[in-house]
């Protein structure tokens, strides 16, 4: 009876873990495609795209379609300095032995809201040639 149960036993951990395994081989091959169709569609970069634009742009909706680039790029910055400030102030609540950590987060989220700054700027710009186009 003994050795009965044993190798029931056996059998039930050998298939729990044969599932296991389908499982996470699933998962990686779910997450592989995913992340190729996530590659594929799109063919260039946002980073490549606007080059092209920015060396093609010639009429209003190119300067316009550029400042948009640099709107959600300035968004980025913002959300990434949000976080930072987020954790600089986590990091502040912890004490001392975090206060390094507190100050790196806090100074990232200056820099990323300078580059929202800039991105910003750049925005402007186009749409300022955007609008003298437009006046030509």
């Amino acid at each position: 009876m003994i050795k009965h149960s044993n190798s029931l036993i056996k059998r039930k951990e050998v298939s729990k873990m044969n599932k296991m395994s389908q499982i996470v081989i699933a998962l990686i091959v779910f997450l592989m495609l995913f992340s190729f169709i996530g590659v594929v569609p799109g063919g260039a970069s946002g980073e490549e795209d606007v080059d092209k634009m920015i060396e093609t742009a010639t009429t209003p909706e190119d300067h316009m379609k550029i400042a948009e680039y640099y709107e959600k790029q300035a968004q980025k910055m913002e959300e990434k300095a949000g976080l930072h400030a987020s954790l600089a102030d986590s990091y502040k609540n912890r004490g001392k032995p975090f206060s390094a950590l507190a100050k790196h987060c806090s100074d990232l989220a200056k820099k990323y809201m300078e580059v929202a700054k800039d991105y910003k700027a750049m925005a402007m710009d186009h749409m300022k040639m955007a609008q003298e186009i437009q006046k030509q």
